[in-house]
């Protein structure tokens, strides 16, 4: 079975518009592509409304206000690198941080030791240089039932492998996959691994199809055999659970704390 053609890369810009120039700076950068905006399928991955949540990766404070809005007495502390995204916060949720989340010492920001009982850190850690010691260093912080919740591209995308594999092409973009801002990359597998190499065990992991894959996805799916092509590229004998995860462009997933 062929899968939708292999999408090109834009052809190369003028000096002026190269991607690189328009998007690396991301503490002063006014354009706010994300910043006003949460994916509701965040919800549907959390275990029971929060308390107290920490949002890692804020932007506008958007979440924090749904959930605070929803769950009277909720209290929400953002942290969000982008300074216009940190100002517009401050009118959504409690407490708006602007830096990265290695900036703070949370308890000098008056978050107790296991008073957190919600983290949410959607579409954040890929852009992090060590999200493993971020991990590490947020469990103190963590509530004995405390839920966190990662939203996280996904490089097993099938489209990403044929780009890499048929035409060499690994070509960095304003925002998807290949956003220029994101410093690593994760499958599932690496990131359960991660998870667990870090005191978490994961919980729950919902997929998000590519669109442009549904179709092909959902003809595909339920037969005994499955071979696909894309491009020059042929994979050949995959599983059900191979092809999910071939076609998702995101993860939402629920993990727990491991408490010795």
């Amino acid at each position: 079975m062929t899968a939708p053609q292999i999408s090109q890369p834009v052809p190369p810009a003028p000096q002026s518009q190269y991607v690189w120039q328009r998007c690396l700076d991301i503490k002063n950068d006014s354009e706010g592509d994300y910043h006003g905006y949460f994916n509701p399928q965040l919800l549907n991955v959390l275990a029971h409304p929060p308390r107290r949540l920490l949002d890692i990766g804020c932007a506008s404070g958007v979440l924090g206000k749904y959930v605070k809005d929803n769950n009277p007495g909720a209290h929400v502390t953002g942290i969000e690198p982008n300074q216009a995204a940190a100002n517009a916060a401050k009118a959504n949720i409690d407490v708006a941080l602007c830096g990265k989340f290695e900036d703070f010492d949370l308890v000098n920001e008056g978050i107790a030791h296991g008073s957190i009982d919600t983290v949410v850190a959607a579409d954040v850690l890929e852009h992090m240089y060590d999200p493993w010691h971020t991990l590490v260093n947020l469990k103190p912080y963590l509530s004995r039932d405390a839920q966190l919740i990662i939203s996280i591209p996904n490089s097993r995308h099938i489209n990403l492998i044929a780009q890499l594999a048929d035409g060499g092409l690994w070509t960095y973009a304003e925002r998807g996959l290949l956003d220029i801002t994101h410093i690593r990359f994760f499958t599932l597998k690496e990131m359960a691994a991660m998870l667990q190499q870090t005191g978490y065990r994961l919980e729950l992991v919902s997929h998000f199809l590519d669109p442009s894959f549904q179709e092909f996805y959902e003809a595909a799916k339920d037969k005994p055999q499955i071979n696909i092509r894309v491009g020059r590229m042929s994979l050949e004998g995959i599983t059900s659970q191979d092809l999910t995860e071939l076609c998702t462009w995101q993860f939402f997933m629920r993990a727990r704390p491991v408490w010795v």
